[in-house]
């Protein structure tokens, strides 16, 4: 409350105060003539005020902008003095930051030797591990004008545990301001990583590596250590080979926090030998062993992504080849023991370029070779292709066509081959019908299709099975038709779904594709096909999970797949309930939603429990999300996580009563409720919820609307542009990189 209320007072007061030096306004009459010249009167008294001040004092901003101006070494390595500008988002300089607000990183590049990577050192250190220093040690000077000057407290040449200085070698300067200091909290404020070379000149060497936005696809806004260090080029200044972990020096990695053994180690976490653990500020212990990353951790291009000019050493992962790199993740050889596959003793690092380097190490031991995922690789031969959905009207049974290509040579598939990859090993490939595309629900108001009361998935799509029965046309088209007709209730369009798996032989067996599905809308009754509303991009899901694929690979690279079962009307009551198994022991009998818009969001708010294939158990109670919950825009398209009228979303079943296959005896959360509970899970917050119209024990008639005592009304506060915008509330529009 402090620093919103405050600073947009303190600014108001600004403007007014601003305001009054203009003359009120009115009628002044046409323009007179010029007057004569008269005399010059006495100097009147007092001493002559300020003129007009671009600054403002810093406690006003949302948001302060470092931008360093110049950084001056004395020759021979003296202390340096750094001149920085403060600003606001409207480029007004910022004045007032007392000294113990302000610390300083400088750390020095060195080349690599005999294979290393190239590294950073810091001048500054407490002990083995490397820090900042606070603007309080040195000489502080606020100019006033935004500007400011800060002289490091000693030469450089006087830092017991910095390196050797060279005056022609990269220098980094960053910034970091913590004005929780002396405010009750925190203004953020880029690191301003700044690269100079003290005898002058344009750094030569550098080491530029990830990019703050690749790691920002996943974690939002990242940022440790007290809210005050954002920037991965600052983090290296501290985080580099020559800083140690005191409390876990005797750990096989040595407690080294260096960037590329830390992050690598974060990241790999569960597949690691030895495990990972830094013992942080105040003694806080932070154990990474189990962590399970989102994605295949060979993808190395996740995080140096080569096609950023930005980071122009990405390629470092398969250019620079060397223990100290490859033995973060790699913690199982001992390299001095001879370990290593065939049994090759380390002299220095060039010995790994002899097979593993692009020049001269054979094709399939390259790095960038032994890093592919093999079926990742061998599915980009594989598309799918949902052609034509026919004959879709109430009660008639659908005809459908599709194809499957390879987009790499232009040919296509004979689905029917017994010894292709849709008839080998355990291969699928199937057509989900769902419907329809405004909601999908997948209703049978009058039962055509003779669902059972106590068996099967509630609300499941009607599925044709592509590896039997299939006609040929020829040209590379399939078509067949369903065994289930359109329940005749039914207005609107529908969605067709083609998923799957391919079998190939990789390494002398067969193993599962994940080919990315397709979806066709088609219409019902519609004049056209209606496609469904477009809530989520599967390139935000990839951002994390690189090819999200589920439920054995046969469902990849579209959410829209995921809709046609995981539905408002759908649970996991066919997996419950069957003792001695996972999903029995683990999570209860309690069937539990798997409604898309609830489900999802549980799991990444680590509260809820599925069981799936088999009675399998997945718990994902505790899981904890990488990204920022309130960033709604990690997962959602710009504006589609407003309230929505709750008389055209359906509601999401809990309880799908005695009679999974009818609706009229289901227990069900309104759907603007379903959603906002899957995070604000207090009481508090439901009773907000239910106060405004929200109903946790709505039911439902057999055509799925709602039947409720409630009336949601969230659109009135939380809608866009109302006095709790959801946006607002949620700070969406503060994370930069979305």
């Amino acid at each position: 409350m402090y620093r919103t209320i405050s600073r947009k007072w303190l600014l108001a007061a600004i403007l007014l105060s601003s305001s009054l030096l203009f003359a009120c306004s009115g009628d002044t009459g046409p323009t007179g003539p010029a007057g004569g010249q008269g005399t010059a009167g006495p100097p009147g008294p007092g001493i002559p005020g300020p003129s007009g001040s671009s600054t403002v004092p810093v406690e006003s901003a949302e948001k302060i902008n470092v931008s360093i101006l110049s950084v001056d070494v004395p020759a021979g390595g003296g202390a340096p003095t750094v001149e920085l500008r403060l600003s606001d988002d409207l480029g007004f300089g910022l004045s007032g930051l007392p000294a113990s607000a302000m610390s300083f990183a400088l750390a020095q590049l060195s080349p690599g030797q005999n294979g290393g990577s190239s590294e950073w050192q810091s001048y500054v250190t407490r002990g083995p591990q490397a820090t900042t220093e606070s603007a309080g040690a040195g000489t502080y000077a606020d100019n006033g004008d935004g500007t400011y000057t800060y002289t490091f407290a000693q030469a450089l040449t006087a830092y017991a545990g910095g390196p050797v200085f060279s005056d022609i070698k990269t220098h980094r300067l960053g910034v970091e301001i913590r004005t929780n200091r002396y405010l009750p909290e925190n203004i953020p404020a880029n690191n301003a990583p700044y690269d100079f070379v003290p005898a002058g000149g344009v750094p030569v060497e550098e080491r530029l590596i990830v990019n703050n936005a690749a790691c920002n696809a996943c974690h939002d806004n990242l940022e440790v250590h007290g809210e005050a260090r954002f920037d991965v080029e600052y983090c290296v200044t501290c985080h580099n080979p020559y800083s140690i972990d005191p409390d876990t020096a005797a750990e096989p990695w040595g407690g080294s926090v260096d960037m590329k053994v830390m992050i690598h180690k974060i990241h790999y976490g569960v597949n690691l030998a030895n495990g990972y653990r830094v013992i942080g500020y105040n003694n806080t212990p932070h154990d990474y062993s189990n962590i399970v990353f989102t994605q295949d951790v060979r993808n190395c291009t996740t995080c140096h992504q080569e096609s950023d000019a930005a980071v122009p050493q990405a390629s470092n992962w398969r250019e620079v080849q060397n223990r100290a790199a490859c033995g973060t993740c790699h913690d199982d050889i001992d390299w001095d023991a001879g370990d290593h596959p065939g049994g090759y003793v380390f002299t220095d690092d060039t010995l790994c370029a002899l097979c593993h380097g692009e020049a001269r190490g054979p094709s399939e031991l390259q790095v960038a070779t032994v890093h592919q995922i093999p079926e990742a690789e061998a599915a980009k031969a594989f598309s799918y292709e949902v052609v034509s959905v026919t004959n879709a009207g109430p009660g008639q049974f659908p005809i459908a066509t599709i194809r499957v290509s390879n987009p790499l040579d232009g040919t296509t598939y004979d689905i029917n081959d017994p010894a292709g990859p849709f008839q080998i090993g355990s291969s699928r490939l199937n057509l989900d019908i769902s419907w329809t595309s405004v909601a999908l629900g997948n209703l049978d108001p009058d039962d055509d299709l003779a669902r059972p009361a106590d068996s099967g998935a509630p609300f499941a799509p009607i599925q044709v099975n592509f590896q039997s029965g299939a006609v040929a046309d020829g040209s590379g088209n399939f078509t067949k038709t369903a065994s289930a007709a359109i329940p005749t209730a039914i207005m609107g369009s529908g969605l067709a779904v083609l998923e799957g798996r391919a079998a190939v032989d990789i390494g002398g067996s067969l193993d599962n594709l994940p080919v990315s599905s397709d979806v066709l809308p088609f219409a019902i009754t519609d004049a056209s096909a209606q496609p469904r509303r477009r809530i989520v991009n599967i390139d935000k899901c990839n951002d994390c999970h690189k090819n999200l694929a589920l439920h054995g690979d046969n469902r990849s690279g579209n959410t829209e797949v995921c809709s046609t079962c995981h539905n408002p009307n759908a649970t996991d009551v066919q997996q419950r309930g069957v003792a001695d198994t996972d999903c029995f022991d683990d999570l209860g009998t309690v069937e539990e939603s798997i409604d898309m818009k609830r489900m999802v969001h549980r799991i990444h708010a680590g509260n809820v429990g599925i069981c799936g294939y088999r009675n399998s158990s997945h718990d994902y109670n505790g899981v904890v999300y990488p990204g920022r919950l309130n960033n709604c825009e990690g997962c959602h398209l710009a504006g589609t996580y407003y309230p929505v009228d709750p008389t055209a979303v359906l509601a999401t079943t809990i309880d799908t009563g005695d009679d999974r296959s009818s609706l009229i005896d289901d227990v069900a959360i309104s759907p603007n409720s379903s959603v906002c509970s899957s995070c604000h899970t207090s009481s508090l917050a439901k009773n907000h919820m239910t106060q405004n119209g929200g109903d946790f024990l709505a039911r439902k008639d057999d055509t799925g609307a709602m039947i409720s005592t409630g009336n949601e009304t969230c659109q009135l506060c939380h809608g866009p542009g109302a006095s709790a915008d959801v946006g607002e509330l949620h700070g969406v529009g503060g994370f930069r990189f979305n």
